[in-house]
């Protein structure tokens, strides 16, 4: 039975995190708020609790993304968390790089509906934080 329950919660991460990943590909990329809204979600996807080659995909998408953005302190965040993982050497030293292009410049120029360091429960089916 408590298997079970473990299964059940995996399965919902996993459901959660996949339909947020498939909003944020089908959302316009058009205005500057478009581009928040799809940074936003690929942040929320980090949370979700997957098993860790996953987790880092979606690490390595959110660095991307907020990198773009120009909103290096996040993006130093989530390459942090990278790294901390340990990930192959190519993608470690990847990491490294553009953390020491974000510590230059430690800011974000866009405000965004996350913060890494308060904790939050998603809506399912808005994908905004309660």
């Amino acid at each position: 039975m408590n298997e079970a329950i473990q299964l059940m919660g995996i399965c919902r991460e996993y459901i959660l995190g996949l339909e947020m990943e498939l909003a944020r590909k089908e959302l316009p990329r058009r205005t500057v708020d478009d581009q928040v809204r799809i940074c936003e979600l690929a942040a929320y996807f980090t949370h979700c609790n997957l098993q860790p080659m996953h987790l880092m995909l979606t690490l390595r998408t959110a660095v991307s993304l907020f990198y773009k953005m120009k909103n290096f302190k996040t993006a130093a965040s989530f390459a942090r968390r990278l790294i901390d993982l340990g990930p192959k050497p190519d993608i470690a030293t990847q990491m490294r790089k553009i953390l020491a292009a974000c510590e230059k410049n430690p800011t974000d120029e866009h405000k965004l509906q996350y913060d890494q360091h308060n904790p939050f429960v998603l809506c399912a089916k808005s994908y905004q934080h309660l």
